[in-house]
């Protein structure tokens, strides 16, 4: 029995090396893309799912697979229904610039995607199309996360936090970007949740608890980012609990469903973009996406995203992260001493980690969050109460202050008693 189960084994896995070397006849072996305006050549990796992932050396782990959308940027007097590439296809505008639109279209799969694309690349009106990837792991067997083991304290006492404003966060607006949301926390009343939205599936979210529990989503993650700035239990107050809230559950990283929550962001005038999660490969779309928030978010003084940057060994300078890019605040961690190992010249800071949360499941502060993802919603809770006393400060204002204090580990309560004695004046840069 044995030595039959071995003969099938190598059959099996005969049949895979051979349906993965038909595939690399059938599927393009290489794609050009843009990334911040330069051509990359990324290489087929493997099929997932029936469908092909391309890679590149920079991105260890992480591939982009082809599969049933297309991005294309257009002229804003693009008429679709001209076009004879689009028609009888399904097209969204996702995010807006100064004089084009980026847009989406579902296609019938991969191969289809690939044709697409080369017709709209040579479509007037048309300035570029590429494939919508989903950003996926190329194999199970990740490289083991750096998570120093340190006992976990309440958010101020972490950040030794001694005297914070009263109204932290007011009059402040806080996209958070993140899995799911339970809004089950009691301590977080009276949160003003201005917009709640389900960017996976184009819909609105409820604002109940017990009506979020129905959808059962995984909200450990959002949860913690929720307690972080929001939180009014008295052992465990939040950065910024003041502020307004606009959630944006999205699971998936479709380049296209970061485009939107980024306009939905935009529309509803947040201060603040919180993305406690990485994401290995920033298109095009996203950089002309980043570009806009900076010039012209906040009615001009700019529009901050707050980025992780990842637990993993990573030179950012040598990736195509979001943490990577210049128009984002990039934020690492530190524990007792030690940092996270994530390098880069766009790192801003390291924030002391972790804290205590809460926990849906138990539905107590019992809840240790740490690791970047953690760091970067202190960094944006910190950011949010910084805006409420001094809310001129530009992003370019906000970043330079984050560095000044950062040598290299973020204080917090250094940075705010600048911004308090410089209330009414101009922060030099």
């Amino acid at each position: 029995m044995r030595t039959i189960s071995i003969y099938w084994l190598i059959v099996l896995f005969a049949i895979f090396v051979a349906g993965q070397a038909e595939a690399r006849k059938i599927w393009p072996a290489s794609l050009t893309v843009q990334y911040q305006g330069q051509p990359v050549r990324l290489s087929f990796e493997k099929l997932q799912q029936d469908e092909p992932v391309y890679s590149h050396p920079a991105m260890g782990n992480a591939g982009l697979r082809l599969s049933h959308r297309v991005l294309f940027r257009h002229d804003k007097s693009l008429n679709f229904n001209q076009l004879d590439a689009l028609k009888d296809r399904r097209v969204a505008r996702v995010f807006e610039l100064e004089s084009a639109y980026w847009s989406v279209v579902l296609t019938q799969g991969a191969a289809d995607s690939l044709s697409l694309v080369e017709s709209l690349r040579h479509a007037d009106g048309v300035t570029l199309a590429e494939p919508d990837f989903l950003q996926v792991r190329l194999h199970r067997n990740r490289e083991p996360v750096f998570s120093p083991s340190v006992q976990a304290k309440a958010v101020r006492t972490q950040l030794s936090l001694t005297h914070w404003p009263a109204q932290a966060g007011a009059g402040m607006r806080v996209a958070v970007i993140d899995a799911a949301f339970s809004l089950s926390d009691p301590t977080l009343q009276p949160m003003l949740v201005l917009f709640h939205y389900d960017v996976d599936h184009r819909r609105e979210l409820p604002l109940n608890a017990k009506a979020l529990a129905a959808f059962q989503f995984d909200t450990l993650h959002g949860d913690g980012d929720l307690a972080m700035i929001w939180s009014r239990h008295p052992d465990f107050t939040g950065l910024a609990p003041d502020a307004s809230a606009i959630l944006l559950r999205r699971d998936k990283n479709w380049t296209s469903d970061i485009l939107i929550a980024l306009q939905l962001a935009f529309l509803k005038d947040a201060d603040l973009i919180q993305a406690a999660w990485t994401l290995p490969f920033t298109q095009q779309a996203l950089t002309d996406a980043l570009l806009m928030l900076k010039a012209q978010g906040r009615h001009g003084k700019g529009l901050v995203v707050v980025a992780a940057a990842g637990n993993q060994s990573q030179n950012l300078d040598a990736s195509f992260a979001l943490a990577a890019q210049p128009q984002v605040l990039a934020v690492n961690a530190v524990s007792a001493g030690t940092q996270w190992p994530a390098t880069g010249r766009n790192l801003a800071t390291a924030v002391e980690v972790p804290y205590q949360v809460y926990s849906s499941a138990t539905q107590t502060y019992s809840l240790a969050y740490s690791n970047t993802s953690a760091a970067t919603a202190a960094t944006t809770g910190v950011l949010a109460a910084v805006l409420s006393v001094q809310p001129a400060l530009t992003a370019a204002q906000l970043h330079y202050l984050v560095c000044q204090f950062s040598q290299p580990v973020l204080d917090a309560q250094s940075l705010m008693q600048h911004v308090q004695r410089t209330q009414n004046q101009n922060v030099r840069l």
